[in-house]
């Protein structure tokens, strides 16, 4: 499929005879490795992390994994994160990025460049897995999803080793962290709320699959937080996430969208080995928001990315 050796109608055809075989983790990995060979690699180093999801909640989600990614970077952390556009009218990180004024098509020197300087690069998932192009087609037409709607957060051009990966459905999450265990991960986290929020959420608890084989619950109230309904803590279209996100990473913004920032980051910021706890993580998450620090962080970042999208384009002539 990713050498464009198959006709649309071959693939529709396993497609449809994959949907009828239960996925297991070995297979997954097997396709990662393959979605791996066939991607456009950046060189970040060993230290980065990743907090790219697999969507599919089907929910208006705000973009807290983008600005989750920001607070860990702001903290001392390394991150690289990997993403896209989003279909349907919904906003995705790179729609986001886009409206905030930042240049998305970066070269891997570039990255490079960025995550040098601020210690963390956004990886455009169409330009570093040009081989998509080949099933995107067939994907479109079958209509259902497909074993590629769970590799965009196995196939890390930056080759992470640490991931917070958030999914809705608890039997892909369990898949995902052996097959990150099979890849070689060094410490994942799957995460998938009860209410099929795909990340760690207020709307009730968030059962926690460890990359290592360990499964445990996390409550908001573990770290005294409140509860928050589902409309508390919904986003929108590109413009009424890109208002959120502004107020949030200012410090202000409502409690519910702060709060689960703050519980995201939290986890995150453990992962990235910063905190030593999540309620440790919480606190430096709340402390970095309101400092201005993550604002100035994203600032800095869109400034970045065009400066060196200008450079490429006058050398270019």
């Amino acid at each position: 499929m990713l050498a464009g050796s198959l006709g649309e109608p071959e693939m529709i055809d396993l497609f449809g005879k994959w949907s009828t075989v239960p996925l297991t983790a070995g297979a997954l990995a097997d396709a990662a490795q393959a979605m791996r060979k066939a991607m456009l690699q950046v060189d970040l180093g060993a230290d980065a992390m990743d907090t790219c999801g697999t969507g599919g909640s089907g929910k208006r989600r705000i973009n807290t994994s983008t600005l989750v990614a920001f607070i860990v970077a702001a903290a001392g952390g390394k991150v690289a994160k990997h993403g896209n556009r989003a279909a349907g009218g919904r906003c995705g990180s790179f729609d986001l990025l886009e409206a905030l004024g930042a240049k998305i098509e970066l070269t891997p020197d570039q990255e490079k460049a960025i995550f040098g300087e601020l210690g963390i690069a956004f990886l455009f998932a169409r330009l570093h897995h040009p081989a998509m192009r080949h099933v995107a087609s067939a994907r479109k037409t079958f209509g259902k999803p497909t074993i590629f709607n769970l590799l965009g957060p196995l196939s890390n051009p930056a080759g992470v080793k640490r991931q917070l990966l958030g999914t809705p459905f608890k039997a892909n999450a369990k898949i995902l962290a052996a097959a990150l265990q099979i890849l070689g991960t060094e410490e994942s986290w799957i995460v998938t709320g009860d209410d099929g929020l795909d990340e760690v959420t207020l709307g009730g608890s968030t059962t926690i699959f460890g990359s290592d084989g360990d499964e445990r619950r996390f409550s908001p109230a573990d770290i005294r937080l409140p509860f928050a309904d589902e409309r508390e803590i919904t986003g929108g279209t590109t413009e009424d996430n890109l208002r959120i996100f502004r107020d949030l990473a200012a410090g202000t913004g409502t409690e519910a969208h702060r709060n689960l920032v703050i519980v995201n980051a939290a986890h995150a910021l453990v992962l990235a080995k910063v905190a030593l706890t999540v309620q440790a993580g919480a606190v430096i998450a709340s402390d970095l928001l309101r400092s201005g620090k993550v604002g100035d962080l994203i600032h800095r970042y869109v400034e970045a990315s065009n400066d060196l999208s200008s450079v490429s384009s006058v050398s270019s002539k």
